[in-house]
């Protein structure tokens, strides 16, 4: 099997798109089509490529014929749970804590009992006074309560 039709093989098996892929390892989607079609024959990211999918970077060469060999399992997340944590790694400590306690509210268990508490819900500061000024979106919920 080509480099390609490997790729394409582990993509399938992740339930990946090219695009999900490319996202997940800081490449273009026109890269990874590149790799698929065989126009590209290697990626200095092929390490990378590899991780996400699950397998190695030989498995993809075909210097070894068994998928698992050196790599991690494919993260049983979807794309959109995968995308969340993204986004998360990437938020303040504020607003981690604020989307936090939002996910719990809206699943019905809040923090410590009680009632569960919203952005709706009166006095309740999901950030520090003094993170998010000029967020237009916080000074309104904070309005409101």
């Amino acid at each position: 099997m080509t480099l390609g039709a490997r790729l394409r093989e582990r993509l399938d098996a992740s339930h990946m798109s090219q695009s999900e892929l490319a996202r997940r390892v800081s490449l273009t989607q026109g890269t990874i089509a590149a790799l698929l079609s065989g126009r590209s024959r290697s990626s200095a990211h092929l390490h990378k490529i590899a991780k996400a999918l699950g397998t190695s970077p030989e498995y993809l060469t075909g210097e070894t014929d068994d998928p698992s060999s050196e790599g991690p399992e494919p993260s049983p997340l979807d794309s959109q749970a995968r995308e969340l944590i993204d986004h998360f790694s990437d938020m303040s400590p504020a607003d981690r804590r604020a989307l936090l306690q939002i996910a719990r509210s809206m699943r019905g268990k809040p923090n410590g009992g009680g009632r569960a508490h919203t952005i709706h819900a009166p006095r309740t500061e999901y950030r520090a006074s003094n993170e998010g000024e000029g967020d237009e979106g916080a000074e309104e919920v904070r309005r409101r309560a």
